[in-house]
């Protein structure tokens, strides 16, 4: 989704990216994430008949996008990615000041490790981030701390939703989930002329039974950089997701364009994102023809 990718939103207006002064990162993706996941064509695409959803597209109240607070006194996840960069190596990156370390806005990622992966630095650094978060499981690693948010507070909120709009008969009634476990880490470190250009997400292999959930960890205000999303499908009128840390936006990526501007800043912008795939609207036996490593899921009764 970096600006070295396809992409058929590159034709629609988007943001601008702001002026960067001096920038440091100037070739090569925009992020560094915790990602193995690709989508290429595959003839055999043609003949897919997709996922198979027997109540067929999700409530148009569940795809409007909202924002879900949460107390971070309780579900903070940025210590424990914190110590995950700590452990993760000079090729993911490092603070240059110690007495710093923690502060995700001074996480600096090496230039190198973002350069176009026909230099093979950007797909090394992020398969090693993506082996990182996936093995982060001791207690009070970033696993433990995402299954204890995704379960408590965001699972409990859309099935709360789906009730609203009568896709529930009531609150009581158990509905199944499918949460993407690991979630994507994203790094976007600045000054930068480096972008992730418009997409959708059903352009990669992702159903539209299945909801987004983006998360900043770092202060907007530091980064001067956030998601922008289109209101509805095809509508191309991109505005900012301005969102705190301490909230998490919840939208309908697979249909809906989004995009983030270069950062102009020296502060790196850090997020975690995932989606949630609702029992009869989607397909969890499905994937798209031309993917490769598929996001992982886990089943949620509730």
């Amino acid at each position: 989704r970096d600006q070295t990718s396809s992409s058929l939103a590159s034709r629609v207006e988007m943001a601008p990216p702001p002026e960067a002064s001096d920038p440091a990162y100037v070739s090569g993706a925009a992020t560094l994430r915790s990602a193995k996941h690709t989508a290429r064509y595959s003839k055999a695409r043609k003949d897919d008949p997709g996922p198979v959803a027997p109540r067929g597209a999700l409530p148009a109240e569940v795809m409007e996008t909202s924002v879900i607070s949460y107390d971070r006194s309780v579900h903070d996840l940025a210590p424990a990615v914190a110590r995950l960069l700590k452990r993760a190596g000079p090729a993911v990156g490092s603070w240059p000041d110690p007495d710093r370390c923690g502060d995700l806005e001074d996480f600096v990622v090496p230039a190198q490790s973002l350069r176009d992966s026909k230099a093979g630095s950007c797909d090394e650094a992020q398969a090693h981030l993506a082996d990182m978060v996936a093995a982060d499981e001791s207690r009070g690693g970033l696993l433990q701390s995402f299954d204890a948010f995704v379960c408590e507070r965001v699972l409990p909120e859309l099935k709360r939703r789906l009730a609203a709009c009568g896709a529930l008969a009531n609150e009581h009634e158990p509905v199944r989930f499918w949460y993407q476990r690991p979630p994507t880490l994203r790094l976007q470190p600045g000054p930068s002329t480096r972008f992730v250009r418009a997409h959708a997400d059903a352009d990669y292999g992702h159903q539209h039974g299945e909801l987004n959930f983006w998360m900043p960890l770092t202060c907007q205000s530091k980064t001067k950089t956030t998601m922008w999303l289109e209101s509805e499908a095809g509508a191309g009128d991109y505005s900012p997701l301005d969102i705190a840390v301490g909230q998490v936006a919840m939208f309908h990526g697979t249909s809906r364009r989004h995009h983030v501007p270069a950062n102009p800043t020296s502060s790196t912008r850090t997020s975690i994102d995932f989606r949630v795939g609702v029992e009869g609207y989607f397909d969890p036996g499905w994937s798209m023809k031309g993917t490769r490593a598929d996001h992982s899921r886990r089943e949620a009764r509730l």
